[in-house]
Protein backbone atom coordinates (compact mmCIF):
# COMPACT_ATOMS: atom_id res chain seq x y z
CA UNK A 1 0.00 0.00 0.00
CA UNK A 2 2.76 2.44 0.89
CA UNK A 3 4.66 1.41 -2.25
CA UNK A 4 1.74 2.60 -4.41
CA UNK A 5 1.66 5.99 -2.70
CA UNK A 6 5.42 6.47 -2.96
CA UNK A 7 5.40 5.53 -6.65
CA UNK A 8 2.51 7.88 -7.35
CA UNK A 9 4.10 10.83 -5.55
CA UNK A 10 7.46 10.13 -7.21
CA UNK A 11 5.80 10.11 -10.63
CA UNK A 12 4.14 13.48 -10.00
CA UNK A 13 7.40 14.97 -8.73
CA UNK A 14 9.26 13.63 -11.76
CA UNK A 15 7.03 15.72 -14.04
CA UNK A 16 8.57 18.82 -12.50
CA UNK A 17 12.14 17.75 -11.80
CA UNK A 18 13.18 15.08 -14.29
CA UNK A 19 13.19 14.71 -18.10
CA UNK A 20 10.08 13.30 -19.75
CA UNK A 21 11.50 9.82 -20.54
CA UNK A 22 11.97 9.15 -16.82
CA UNK A 23 8.45 10.39 -16.13
CA UNK A 24 7.06 8.07 -18.79
CA UNK A 25 8.98 5.13 -17.32
CA UNK A 26 7.75 5.87 -13.81
CA UNK A 27 4.17 6.25 -15.07
CA UNK A 28 4.37 2.88 -16.82
CA UNK A 29 5.75 1.19 -13.70
CA UNK A 30 3.13 2.83 -11.50
CA UNK A 31 0.33 1.83 -13.89
CA UNK A 32 0.97 -1.80 -12.98
CA UNK A 33 -0.28 -1.03 -9.46
CA UNK A 34 -2.55 1.99 -10.00
CA UNK A 35 -3.98 2.10 -13.55
CA UNK A 36 -5.30 5.68 -13.42
CA UNK A 37 -1.99 7.33 -12.46
CA UNK A 38 -0.82 7.86 -16.10
CA UNK A 39 -4.05 9.73 -16.86
CA UNK A 40 -3.64 11.91 -13.76
CA UNK A 41 0.02 12.59 -14.58
CA UNK A 42 -0.92 13.50 -18.16
CA UNK A 43 -3.55 15.96 -16.92
CA UNK A 44 -1.03 17.40 -14.46
CA UNK A 45 1.67 17.80 -17.13
CA UNK A 46 -0.71 19.41 -19.62
CA UNK A 47 -2.01 21.80 -16.97
CA UNK A 48 1.46 22.65 -15.71
CA UNK A 49 3.04 23.25 -19.10
CA UNK A 50 0.04 24.69 -20.95
CA UNK A 51 0.93 27.06 -23.79
CA UNK A 52 -1.92 28.32 -26.00
CA UNK A 53 0.23 28.30 -29.15
CA UNK A 54 1.37 24.69 -28.70
CA UNK A 55 -1.65 23.07 -30.30
CA UNK A 56 -5.24 22.12 -29.98
CA UNK A 57 -4.98 18.66 -28.37
CA UNK A 58 -3.60 17.88 -24.91
CA UNK A 59 -1.05 15.25 -25.96
CA UNK A 60 0.04 14.18 -22.46
CA UNK A 61 -3.55 13.63 -21.38
CA UNK A 62 -4.34 11.57 -24.46
CA UNK A 63 -1.23 9.43 -24.01
CA UNK A 64 -2.03 9.03 -20.30
CA UNK A 65 -5.56 7.91 -21.17
CA UNK A 66 -4.28 5.33 -23.66
CA UNK A 67 -1.76 4.03 -21.13
CA UNK A 68 -4.46 3.78 -18.48
CA UNK A 69 -6.74 1.84 -20.83
CA UNK A 70 -3.91 -0.57 -21.67
CA UNK A 71 -3.06 -0.99 -17.98
CA UNK A 72 -6.68 -1.84 -17.12
CA UNK A 73 -6.81 -4.34 -19.99
CA UNK A 74 -3.54 -6.01 -18.97
CA UNK A 75 -4.59 -6.23 -15.32
CA UNK A 76 -7.92 -7.76 -16.31
CA UNK A 77 -6.20 -10.35 -18.51
CA UNK A 78 -3.71 -11.24 -15.78
CA UNK A 79 -6.47 -11.75 -13.22
CA UNK A 80 -8.47 -13.92 -15.64
CA UNK A 81 -5.56 -16.23 -16.50
CA UNK A 82 -5.62 -19.61 -14.76
CA UNK A 83 -2.95 -20.36 -12.17
CA UNK A 84 -0.88 -23.43 -12.94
Amino acid sequence: MIRNGILTITTFISVILFPWPLTVLLALITSLYEPLVPLAVGLFADTLFYVPQAGRFPICTLLGFLTSVMAVFVRRQLRASPVR
